[in-house]
Order: C-alpha cells, then structure tokens, then sequence
C-alpha cells in the first residue's frame, strides 16, 4: 500500500481527516428553557494540566454553538460502546438534540448535563473563542470530573475511524500492559465495531 493524491479540497480534507481514529464524545450543554442537549463531536482534546484546559471544535452556524457563546458553560462526555445510541441521537444534522431523562446522571453540582453512559465527564466553562474558518475552537477550564467505575459493562471506548464506529481488539491483561516508561508497544488494532 501506498499514498495516492488526493484532491485539495474539502472532500479531500475529510477523507484524510476521516483516516484519524478519534475518541467519540457528546457535548452537551442546557438550552434556554433548561432541556439537556447534545451534539456528538470526535474534535476534541486536552491542552493542559495545569490550569486543567480542554479544548473542544463546533461549526459557528450550530445551535450548540451559539448556546455554548452565550453561557459559556459545556459539558464533554467521553463515551464508551454502550453509548452508541446516545451519539448516534446526538449526531444527527437538524435534528431534535435533546437528551433523554434516563440518559442522563443527577448532579446538581454539575452545570452540564452528563451521560450515565459515558466513561468520562468533564464540567467546563469557556475561557476562550478563536474563530477559526466555519469553527470555533474553544479553549475551556474544567470545573468538575466524573469517572465511570471500571465494573461497567461497555466500558471499551467508542471510536470513530474512516464514516464508522470501531472498536480496539487485541486489549491488554493488566499483566502485559506496559509500564509508564515503556513506549515502545505498538498501539492495539482498530477494527471494525460490531
């Protein structure tokens, strides 16, 4: 196998971007009548820890953008595989967005609704919005984390690879994974979700 050219053009763009394997995530963030929203995004990341920043990629012409400028507050929820309805209500384009009641974990203290599905969830508040093209990439703090216990079934992460949802093989026992100075391991292999 080898590199072909491709198109420069937005078509081009995505089909290279789409040959990045990403983590699957829900932003999700309270409409101005106080329903729980979502929108399933793989543009996202860390930036640092300290202070703990985030930083997430939404279209300026989305409504979860427009909600996110004008309270500052989002919430990204990390998902694992037996989220997968949930990201698949949350990506579709024009949609009702809306989180269903049993979807969704009770924390007063968080401002951002949070997936009882998700293996991860971070409470943010915006710091900064730099326009970038048809995107905004927006920097956030973290104010609160939740983390899924590791005896929840569906806990392998949902990913995104090439137009569809994959999943690791070949996971590690807790004996053979390396060790923090090991990094010479090869990844584990992406393959197609069931």
């Amino acid at each position: 196998m080898s590199l072909q050219p491709a198109a420069t053009d937005a078509d081009g763009f995505r089909a290279a971007l789409g040959s990045f394997a990403a983590g699957v995530n829900v932003i999700t963030l309270n409409d101005a009548d106080g329903s729980p929203q979502g929108m399933t995004a793989t543009a996202f990341s860390s930036v640092s820890t300290d202070p703990l920043l985030v930083l997430i990629c939404v279209n300026r012409a989305n409504r979860t953008y427009e909600r996110i400028a004008e309270t500052g507050r989002f919430g990204v929820n990390i998902l694992g595989a037996a989220a997968r309805e949930i990201s698949d209500h949350c990506a579709r384009p024009g949609s009702d967005k809306t989180l269903a009641g049993e979807w969704l974990v009770d924390r007063p203290e968080w401002h951002a609704p949070a997936l009882a599905k998700a293996l991860a969830f971070l409470d943010c508040e915006t710091e900064k919005d730099v326009e970038a093209g048809t995107h905004a990439v927006l920097i956030a703090r973290v104010r609160s984390i939740g983390i899924a216990g590791d005896d929840r079934p569906g806990r392998a992460p949902l990913i995104h690879f090439r137009g569809a949802y994959r999943e690791l093989g070949g996971a590690a026992s807790p004996a053979s994974r390396p060790q923090a100075a090991d990094r010479t391991s090869p990844p584990s292999v992406v393959k197609e979700y069931a």
